[in-house]
């Protein structure tokens, strides 16, 4: 591109000048003159007049385009710039693993195939883009339809995520994950720490709604943390994945309904720790769980509570616990909701 070299007192001027002509470029960069640091090099177009080209020398020079800074802005490269200029583009997209899944609406889902292509082009690491057509299913999981894969790559939607340290297989089309909760879980980490303290042993940890393992993973990765653990679901590929990504030897894993382990007696007050992920009807579900907890035991869980029955909520916590309760809000879940944690120890007998 062809630039004026203009001592620096002059730039502003220039400028100013270039741009009443309609000849300075987009988006156009001023620099230095590497062959004389009191002069600016300053980019124009064929609108330039002969005035002001005439004032100064003319230096070509190639200039490397900025980086891409983001998957739309490859877009160019697979679509007409009618169509890129005049369509809106996705904002937002999640990464799982080495996947990307992105929502698409339906003027959007005409062009999924460019739009994977670009996201795999902005994103070295990803091996697969997937269009997320929403949650289905009693276990929550996701509709994907492969947009693009990396050539020579494996396009199934299974994959290995890292989260605090700790990996863990999942598929988001067979179990339910979202990395929404893992602040939450460090949390989790951080109390079975403390109750081990106050114990000085190891704990007895029943997570009947485990998924994967990711409130699990930490848990029995800590040294002399747990002993006795029941990890249970009720999604049988969750259980195959919990097999897979939790190695603890005193781990019972198994397929599970949550609501019928009090009718096992080997389990009634045998956890120091129960953990309650479900939020939708943690509250329904937790006179059926708190007979697995022994007297004093800690139980954390989080629940979706409206705006309107918090006080109500916490009253009715403190009733099926039995001994002191902490309820916390922790997010907006809606414009009348939140995700809220609760925290609490059973009474002693």
């Amino acid at each position: 591109m062809r630039h004026l070299s203009v001592p620096s007192h002059d730039t502003q001027r220039i400028l100013q000048q270039l741009k009443s002509e309609s000849a300075l470029p987009e988006g156009a960069r001023v620099r230095t003159d590497p062959s004389d640091s009191n002069r600016r090099l300053i980019p124009f177009t064929e609108g330039a007049s002969e005035e002001t080209i005439a004032q100064f020398p003319i230096i070509e020079i190639d200039i490397d385009p900025p980086p891409a800074r983001t998957y739309r802005d490859h877009l160019p490269d697979f679509l007409s710039s009618d169509v890129v200029e005049s369509t809106e583009w996705p904002a937002r997209h999640e990464f799982v693993g080495d996947l990307i899944l992105i929502k698409l609406n339906d003027n959007q889902s005409e062009y999924g195939e460019a739009i994977g292509e670009a996201l795999l082009r902005q994103h070295a690491r990803t091996r697969a883009v997937f269009e997320d057509r929403g949650v289905i299913g009693t276990f929550r999981v996701r509709d994907l339809h492969l947009l693009a894969v990396r050539e020579g790559q494996d396009a199934s939607p299974r994959t290995r995520i890292v989260e605090g340290g700790h990996q863990l297989w999942t598929n988001p089309t067979t179990v339910y994950y979202s990395s929404r909760l893992s602040h939450e879980r460090e949390g989790t980490l951080e109390c079975a720490v403390n109750l081990h303290r106050e114990l000085a042993r190891p704990l007895s940890i029943c997570d009947p709604y485990a998924g994967v393992g990711p409130s699990l993973k930490p848990l029995v990765s800590t040294s002399g943390l747990v002993g006795e653990l029941f990890a249970g679901d009720l999604n049988p590929a969750a259980v195959e994945f919990l097999r897979e990504n939790i190695s603890h030897a005193e781990a019972i894993i198994e397929c599970a309904d949550a609501l019928e382990l009090k009718d096992r007696p080997e389990m009634c007050e045998s956890y120091d720790l129960l953990l309650v992920n479900i939020p939708h009807d943690s509250l329904e579900h937790l006179p059926h769980l708190m007979p697995l907890l022994r007297p004093e035991g800690v139980v954390r869980g989080w629940a979706i509570v409206e705006d309107t029955d918090f006080e109500s909520t916490k009253e009715r916590l403190h009733n099926l616990i039995g001994g002191a309760t902490n309820l916390e809000i922790r997010r907006s879940y809606s414009a009348t909701a939140n995700l809220c944690r609760f925290e609490g120890r059973k009474a002693p007998n």
